[in-house]
């Protein structure tokens, strides 16, 4: 069931903060992610920033290796490197979008999309060697994800026919809220989901959609307080 968001969302303050979803159009097809801008909000800026540049149009996804990770965003110039951002409420699961780096700071612009759960490379997790903020999810199209993974590969894990990004776009923004910002406008909550689609309880700092009765949905981040 495809889900309709509305933009805004009823609030009691103006403490919100933003959410940002991107969608990366593929010769593939179509990949949407949620960032998770209230948690790791320089890492996200540092994405966004380049999006609305356009950097990535046109840029491949150069490294791709089944069972793990498709990466790209290898774009010319390379921008200024970032400090890292960590948060233990994040982790390189399957979904997620990381970035790539070769070592403590050195993240630019590459970023990856894990195929499966890759935790060993958060920054509190065994072995501590490698390191990759996560500072997204995909919310849409983890099936090109998928297919993108399946591509053949040469030595260097480089697709033997380019998967190009033609273009990524900010494409909407929703608000996120405290459970105390939450108004009551006497709709009936019928269940909350994850991104996957899976039936989900009210956790704290995760994207969640929030179907209630008289079918409108809502996507928040419940931000601890």
């Amino acid at each position: 069931m495809k889900l309709l968001l509305p933009l805004f969302i009823m609030l009691l303050s103006f403490s919100a903060k933003a959410q940002t979803e991107i969608v990366i159009y593929t010769n593939y097809g179509t990949i949407n992610l949620a960032l998770y801008d209230t948690i790791v909000p320089n890492t996200v800026s540092n994405f966004v920033n380049l999006v609305n540049q356009k950097f990535y149009d046109g840029v491949i996804f150069h490294r791709v290796i089944d069972n793990f990770m498709i990466q790209g965003g290898d774009g010319i110039p390379s921008p200024p490197t970032i400090v890292d951002e960590f948060d233990v409420s994040l982790s390189n699961t399957v979904g997620t979008i990381s970035m790539a780096n070769s070592g403590p700071n050195t993240g630019t612009c590459q970023f990856f999309i894990n195929l499966v759960n890759n935790t060993y490379l958060d920054f509190n997790k065994a072995p501590l060697s490698s390191k990759h903020p996560v500072f997204g999810t995909t919310i849409n199209g983890f099936n090109i994800v998928e297919n993108i993974g399946d591509v053949q590969t040469d030595g260097n894990d480089a697709p033997l026919v380019a998967v190009v990004m033609d273009s990524v776009r900010v494409v909407s923004q929703v608000l996120a809220v405290t459970d105390k910002d939450a108004v009551n406008n006497n709709r009936r909550l019928v269940k909350i989901i994850d991104v996957l689609g899976h039936e989900s309880q009210a956790t704290k700092s995760k994207p969640l959609f929030y179907i209630y009765d008289d079918g409108s949905v809502e996507k928040k981040i419940n931000l601890p307080y």
